[in-house]
């Protein structure tokens, strides 16, 4: 398959999709795990609990990928950035999980989704973080 055009990207990233992130353990081993992803054309952001491994993993080694691919239903695709990402301590991460990302893949008027939002709205300010990636490199497949 060719990579896909810049048209075919934005099409395809316009659609809410799961991020895996990839980095790597101390051991040298990989390490992958699903994450609510916003791109803005330039930076792929997502957030976190402040202390959780994946934020002590990116601390320790900033070289990442986060792969995005087709769902089940659809010709196969996908798009992985690549790059050295940042722990934003400084970006409002309440807001990215509560108004932006939150929205766009759960039903909020679901009771329990609505009771983990608040939670996120009512934590301290630095129970999450922001992690940013400014990719070095964008690879696709697909039609």
């Amino acid at each position: 398959m060719a990579a896909m055009t810049s048209e075919q990207m934005k099409e395809f990233l316009s659609r809410t999709r799961q991020g895996i992130l990839l980095s790597t353990r101390s051991d040298g081993s990989a390490d992958g795990v699903p994450v609510w992803f916003d791109w803005d054309g330039g930076s792929v952001r997502f957030f976190s609990g402040s202390d959780a491994p994946k934020v002590r993993r990116i601390r320790e080694r900033p070289r990442i990928a986060v792969l995005v691919t087709n769902d089940v239903d659809e010709a196969p695709a996908w798009v992985r950035f690549e790059g050295d990402a940042e722990i934003d301590a400084a970006a409002d991460a309440r807001h990215l999980a509560v108004e932006v990302l939150a929205p766009r893949y759960w039903d909020l008027d679901d009771p329990a989704y609505a009771e983990v939002v608040e939670q996120w709205r009512t934590a301290p300010a630095d129970a999450l973080t922001v992690i940013r990636l400014v990719p070095e490199r964008i690879r696709s497949s697909g039609s």
